[in-house]
Order: C-alpha cells, then structure tokens, then sequence
C-alpha cells in the first residue's frame, strides 16, 4: 500500500474521525461533507461525484466513510475505485452490526451527537413534521429515542428533552466507544486500499 488514506465521510462522524486521528489510531487525511446532504441523497450523491471526479485515479486510497446514504453510492465505488466501509450507516458504523441490530428491534430512534442539535430544523423545517404529525408518524415506527454518547461532547439533555416532548418518545442515553468503528475502518483500508495498489478490476 502506498500514498496516504483520504478518508472522506458525512460530517455527522467528524468529531468521532477527528478523535481517532488524534489518537494516531488512524493516519491519512480527513475530508468532510456536510451532514445536511444527508436530507437530499441526490445532491449528496453530486457532491461526492464531483470530489471524485477530481482526484486522479492513481492518486491515494480513498476511501468513503458513507452507509447506503444515495442510490448510486455502489456505482461511486466501482466508477472511481474507491473503497467504502461496508455498514447499511452511521450508526452501524458506530456501534457494530449486533448492537445495530438489537436497536432496530427496539424499533429505537438513534440520536447521533452531531445530529441532536440540529434535531429541530430537520423535523420542522427539513421533514415538514408539526408536533402532532411527529407524534402520530415517528411514534409509530418507533418506540424510543437512543442518544448515542461518543463521549467527545456533553450529552445535550435539553435538546433531547425537547426532542422527546415533540415526538413523544421517552429517551435514553447509551454510551458507545469509538472500539467497532476503528476495527471497521482498519478492516476497510486494509483490504480495499491493497485491492487498489494490486489493480482492482474495473
């Protein structure tokens, strides 16, 4: 493997990127997109085309720290050979596929840290959602509201609180370590930046 890792991810994970990196537990350097774009997989798929349509194919590894986030994400990977964490999202990347699975049957709503401020302009402004349409939809597809503390910033209390009192869902704070996400992206720049150097098929 040679040249340096670019690890470009939804800025919902800067904080948790930055940590790693921090802690040398990651190198390379650290690209970030808005997390908003999330709301708008198109122009979030545009976005990353663009980027990708800048780097030279021999450049460095890439790799996309992105879940199932737009519908032609798998077609970025095979078109600029790039790699990707294998993760459905943010939250599996987070927390593992087990623990992901055990809070999808909770039918649990997850908070991730950078998200839970913007909570409000999502719901409202984003979604279109007043308080009793929140209430009615989000409380029949979930149960409960799960804040995930990376440990990196202060649980927001007031925010979930409020948050909670506009969808109607009690809430909780679970702690997570940065341990599943580390071992997936070492997993990933393991395999797919070697697949690269060695020529991947097109």
């Amino acid at each position: 493997m040679s040249g340096t890792t670019v690890w470009l991810s939804c800025g919902v994970l800067r904080a948790e990127l930055q940590e790693l990196h921090r802690r040398g537990a990651i190198d390379g350097e650290l690209l970030f997109l808005d997390s908003m774009l999330h709301m708008d997989p198109p122009a979030l798929e545009a976005r990353l085309t663009d980027l990708l349509k800048e780097r030279p194919k021999s450049a460095a590894c890439l790799i996309l720290v992105y879940g199932d986030c737009s519908a032609g994400m798998l077609d970025l990977v095979r078109n600029y050979r790039v790699g990707r964490v294998p993760v459905i999202n943010c939250v599996q990347l987070l927390v593992g596929k087990e623990r992901y699975r055990q809070l999808m049957r909770e039918e649990a709503f997850v908070v991730l840290p950078e998200w839970s401020h913007r909570w409000e302009h999502i719901v409202k402004d984003e979604l279109g959602l007043n308080q009793v349409v929140a209430h009615g939809l989000i409380g029949e597809n979930r149960k409960v509201l799960v804040y995930l503390d990376t440990g990196l910033a202060p649980v927001p209390e007031e925010h979930l609180r409020a948050f909670s009192a506009y969808t109607g869902l009690p809430w909780r704070v679970d702690v997570v370590e940065l341990d599943a996400m580390l071992a997936s992206l070492l997993a990933t720049r393991a395999k797919e930046c070697s697949e690269l150097s060695e020529g991947r098929p097109a």
